[in-house]
């Protein structure tokens, strides 16, 4: 499969790579990365540990992400220079391209570091505030408590100070509410952009993500974890934008070839997801949402535990909409035979928590597809 980061995706997000070799030999694919870290003179082939001391101590993470038995290994918060210097996150990807299983990800989040120190400057400005209005009222109140010209005084200081706390919030509030804003434009931006080529599949999308957050709902997962779900469930299928769309229509069975070219999107759609800076790990949630328990799922045959929660919740609300909607090349077998269907493999294909909850939902009427 041919893997791409595009200059956009750079300019866009700030990231910069590189190849990793089962030697923890780096493979600089290009000189962005060394002039990034301020190493334009190290040569291609130089231990990763040299290029990225910051690694030291953890070399059996790193040779467990090359051997595949982990997915993934990251260091966040990573600072070089001083105040001026640049601020980012490590991602060491078990993913095999041009003969390395690993890809080494470096996400710059200097922006964002910036913007919390100006937070902090601005709650410590408040904070000076509050210290100099005491300053001021106790040195009021040694000169003379009854003067009422003094009492105004601080009053009118008390009045600017929560004037200015005021203000201060409401910025606050503002620049969260627009963060978190833009952040469900660029999902629904994802999935537009599949909805104008697959209108089912966008539709799908939107069922299998209410459906997996009821479940996870009825599981008692934490509320936090329960909208990473959600927003996985938006974007579970996003990576059938690469899938012929003759392919995802033709009715009956699939040869063997097509059915193959289908079963990419789980990666595909890892791939188109994974450098957005998501608050879940919704990357890997769509990577894994078609394994089963039992190791028959794809795409790498994964078993019980070694799938995500959100993976298992996610394939028992995506076999159920599935079986319960009709589809282009045919007939809904109905809801009561997608409940058999999880009923019948809790346990065995299907997480057996997420499956028992899906099947109370429906049992006494607590989820509708259009609630």
């Amino acid at each position: 499969m041919k893997h791409q980061f595009s200059s956009e995706l750079h300019h866009r997000f700030g990231f910069y790579y590189a190849l990793l070799g089962r030697d923890l030999k780096l493979k600089h694919d290009g000189p962005a990365l060394r002039a990034y870290l301020g190493c334009s003179d190290a040569p291609d082939d130089e231990d990763i540990r040299d290029v990225l001391p910051e690694l030291f101590g953890y070399e059996k993470d790193l040779r467990a992400v090359i051997s595949g038995g982990r997915q993934e290994f990251e260091l966040t918060g990573i600072n070089r220079g001083d105040n001026e210097g640049i601020c980012f996150n490590l991602h060491i990807i078990n993913y095999e391209y041009r003969g390395h299983p690993a890809i080494v990800v470096v996400h710059d989040v200097t922006s964002d570091v910036s913007a919390m120190r100006s937070i902090q400057q601005s709650r410590n400005e408040v904070i000076l505030l509050q210290h100099e209005l005491i300053d001021k009222n106790s040195e009021l109140d040694a000169a003379n408590r009854a003067l009422t010209v003094s009492r105004d005084e601080a009053t009118t200081l008390n009045q600017e100070l929560e004037a200015k706390v005021a203000e201060r919030t409401a910025e606050l509030e503002a620049s969260y509410e627009k963060a978190r804003r833009l952040f469900y434009q660029t999902v629904n931006s994802l999935t537009q952009a599949l909805e104008i080529r697959d209108p089912y599949t966008a539709g799908h999308q939107q069922r299998v993500a209410h459906l997996a957050a009821a479940i996870a709902e009825k599981m008692r997962i934490d509320r936090d974890t329960v909208e990473g779900i959600y927003v996985a469930g938006q974007l579970h299928d996003i990576g059938k934008i690469y899938v012929p769309s003759e392919f995802l229509t033709k009715p009956g069975v699939l040869p063997e070839e097509e059915y193959n070219v289908i079963k990419t999107h789980a990666i595909m759609g890892f791939e188109i997801i994974k450098n957005i800076e998501f608050p879940w790990p919704v990357a890997a949630v769509i990577l894994q949402h078609h394994e089963r328990i039992d190791g028959s799922g794809y795409p790498y045959g994964l078993e019980g535990d070694e799938i995500r929660l959100e993976s298992r919740i996610l394939a028992v609300a995506d076999v159920v909409e599935a079986m319960s909607t009709n589809r282009p090349y045919r007939v809904s077998p109905g809801v009561h035979e997608a409940i058999q269907e999880i009923t019948s493999f809790r346990g065995v294909k299907y997480d057996r928590e997420a499956a028992d909850a899906c099947i109370e939902l429906f049992e006494f009427g607590e989820f509708r597809w259009d609630d």
